[in-house]
């Protein structure tokens, strides 16, 4: 009896163990974890507002398009995506898109990230000038995570800012919190495996030690050195270079050639780095050309050039609608764009045509009326100095909304008259839109540009002055920033027109008021006065009766 219970307790064990043996191969299933998961442009890689991160995984935007919060999009999100985690130990990322303004259009490009799926939506993205549209835009991702680095840069990719209406391409950077997500077991990296004989089989500590070799060893990854190779190779095409910026527009900015030098020594170095097979020596040379990036950005000046003509004209008396414009360059205020107080649209990155009223006296002597019309939201000048102002108007609020400059003399020598000079600033308050892009605080003193463009003005030789057109900033330099900071000028502009119908509507309210009271008395009174008639014949009519009655009596 003894000897079969022992045979039976052989038995029962030699199965267990069979079996425990077996169940890893077939307990794992998939697994689905929440996790954090943050697609964005990193602030490195912003060559219109450095050292801002614009998300895409983040809805908001300064209009609160969409029901999202009325601000950038410059802050994480978080528990925001979910990643299934295989038997085999791979792991998929689902990516929710929301952001409406800076679209996504196309992605790909990594390294240790695959896109596996998108889903597009069916709407249609216009720009404000109507010109452009793209139907659709990829609001969810699906991505097979070839590592758990965290960190997935993808260098292919194609947004649509729907507020300029350009394709424009930058790489964007996915960052995934992982610490949630079990590592997977040495059973889930071999289930698919077919099961090794006995007589195959390695050592238990030959087995485990071959496959943490394994998981450690990984390929050199060069994405976020190729991504900043990219960033600088743009700005070094850019960004001219000047000796001291005479021959630089003063919309545009310019570097020196030392300046330059040390930029492209930075690349040169930078290069060689891709093809090395130390993932330490790329790191390090990544970061090496993201601190001369920086160096080269704040290194950038506005420029500061005239117009060169000597046209030897005399401008004849009268009064001339004209251009007028005065402006900040991005160079001295950090601004992505070089905004121009005189320009009423949004974005307000170019200058405007006949807004100004030029008056000559018979003497010569010029005179400008110029409005100051950009929008509050963007900024509101309270002060200008170093022009001679004969007049200045402003609003409740304090905001300068009109000025009137003495011009002196006007020479008929350029067609366009630009004025510089250190004594030349304007006190401004930030408005709301501009300060959640840029993130800069509200009160600021900045130099501006003044800038006379006298097209067709008459001249006392029977001619006019030659026309001359005006800068306009083509809309790929400003899509980046603007759409990275979310901003929708379409819906801005849409909310100010609706806000001006309201008011029309408003302010006809009154007269139809005045037109119905005066219709009432007009109509009311001969009715009000009949009854009234009607009232005393009655009475009348019964006093007569009462009077009747006791005269019988």
């Amino acid at each position: 009896m003894n000897n079969l219970k022992k045979r039976c307790m052989a038995v029962v064990s030699a199965c267990l163990l069979i079996a425990g043996s077996a169940v890893p191969a077939f307990a794992a299933g998939e697994t689905t974890h929440t996790v954090t998961a943050n697609l964005m442009l990193p602030g490195e890689l912003n060559t219109q507002l450095p050292g801002v991160t614009a998300y895409m995984t983040n809805g908001n935007n300064p209009l609160g398009e969409g029901g999202y919060e009325a601000k950038a999009p410059t802050e994480p999100v978080s528990n925001n995506a979910k990643v299934v985690q295989h038997t085999d130990g791979t792991l998929t990322l689902t990516l929710p898109l929301p952001n409406p303004v800076f679209t996504l259009q196309s992605i790909g490009g990594s390294s240790n990230a695959t896109i596996t799926d998108t889903v597009r939506d069916s709407a249609t993205y216009t720009s404000t000038d109507g010109k452009a549209t793209r139907e659709g835009r990829i609001t969810q991702l699906t991505i097979k995570l070839n590592d758990r680095s965290g960190t997935y840069v993808f260098n292919n990719c194609v947004e649509f800012p729907t507020l300029l209406g350009v394709d424009w391409t930058v790489p964007l950077t996915l960052a995934v919190d992982l610490s949630d997500v079990p590592a997977p077991t040495q059973q889930q990296t071999t289930t698919s495996q077919p099961a090794a004989s006995s007589s195959q089989s390695k050592p238990a500590a030959q087995s485990n030690t071959a496959t943490a070799a394994k998981t450690t060893t990984a390929a050199v990854n060069y994405d976020k050195l190729k991504a900043i190779i990219t960033t600088v190779e743009k700005a070094e095409q850019e960004i001219p270079v000047s000796a001291d910026g005479k021959d630089v527009s003063p919309s545009k900015t310019w570097v020196t050639q030392k300046d330059m030098d040390t930029l492209k020594t930075a690349l040169t170095i930078a290069k060689a780095a891709a093809t090395s097979k130390e993932q330490s020596a790329v790191d390090a040379q990544t970061d090496a050309l993201n601190k001369a990036y920086q160096t080269f950005v704040s290194a950038q000046q506005s420029g500061k050039g005239e117009a060169t003509e000597h046209l030897g004209k005399t401008l004849k008396p009268g009064k001339y609608t004209i251009s007028a414009n005065i402006w900040f360059n991005k160079a001295d205020t950090g601004l992505p764009l070089n905004p121009h107080i005189t320009n009423s649209t949004f974005p307000p990155m170019n200058p405007v045509e006949n807004n100004a009223e030029l008056t000559i006296a018979d003497d010569g002597a010029a005179q400008v009326v110029i409005p100051v019309c950009i929008k509050d939201r963007v900024m509101t000048v309270r002060e200008l100095h170093g022009l001679d102002l004969l007049d200045t108007q402003k609003n409740d609020e304090g905001a300068i909304t009109s000025i009137t400059v003495d011009l002196g003399k006007l020479s008929g020598d350029s067609t366009v008259v630009t004025m510089q000079g250190d004594d030349m600033t304007a006190d401004i308050w930030m408005g709301d839109l501009a300060m959640t892009i840029s993130g800069l605080d509200k009160e600021h003193t900045w130099p501006f540009t003044f800038e006379l463009n006298l097209s067709g003005v008459d001249t006392t030789d029977g001619d006019k002055m030659p026309t001359v057109e005006l800068e306009m900033l083509d809309s790929s330099a400003a899509a980046g920033a603007m759409a990275a900071a979310g901003v929708d000028a379409d819906a801005l502009d849409g909310e100010e027109e609706a806000e001006e119908e309201q008011a029309e509507r408003q302010s006809g309210v009154q007269p139809l008021i005045v037109i119905i009271v005066i219709f009432a008395i007009f109509i009311g009174v001969p009715a009000v006065k009949k009854q009234v008639q009607k009232k005393k014949a009655q009475q009348a009519k019964e006093q007569n009766a009462k009077e009747e009655s006791k005269h019988e009596d």
